[in-house]
């Protein structure tokens, strides 16, 4: 039996960036969307693929049997790979969602590309931001976008030890 999905109900709309769970060398971009048809959790941008890769019709079996114990063990690897997408998204939303305006210089709510200096500086868009009290997001984003920004400097920049080896 297979263990269920996490409950993504309490993402909300909006875009993240994550390290992919299976490769921490590289950053996956995410969308989540609520419609009356979909609520799900996709890459962004539409086209993008993150996790397990989608097998080619040549690896796919011909017997009838094992091409379906082999879509079954490819569905039960997508499930396990969104599940700690999921699972990391949770654990880090609203750095997720300010790590995915630091990274694409892009609204953490709406994903439209940020233009003046005090949108990139707060990492949302006016019109995201409007009516959000000014001292609130002066206080609790400029702070958290510094703060992405000095992390992936640091990850970036190497240390003056590290410079100086041979």
């Amino acid at each position: 039996m297979t263990a269920p999905w996490p409950d993504m109900t309490p993402i909300p709309e909006g875009y993240y960036a994550i390290p992919d769970p299976d490769d921490a060398t590289t950053m996956t971009y995410w969308r989540r969307a609520i419609t009356p048809k979909v609520s799900d959790l996709k890459p962004w941008p539409a086209k993008a693929w993150n996790g397990p890769p989608i097998p080619r019709r040549a690896d796919v079996p011909t017997d009838r049997h094992e091409r379906d114990r082999f879509a079954a063990a490819w569905m039960e690897s997508r499930r396990v790979y969104m599940a700690k997408v999921i699972t990391a998204v949770l654990a880090e939303l609203d750095d997720a969602r300010r790590r995915f305006s630091t990274f694409t210089i892009r609204c953490w709510s709406c994903g439209r590309t940020l233009r003046d200096e005090t949108s990139k500086a707060y990492g949302i868009g006016p019109e995201c931001r409007a009516g959000m009290d000014p001292e609130a997001l002066a206080r609790f984003c400029t702070p958290a976008v510094g703060r992405a920004h000095i992390q992936q400097l640091a990850v970036d920049t190497p240390t003056t030890e590290e410079a100086n080896r041979p």
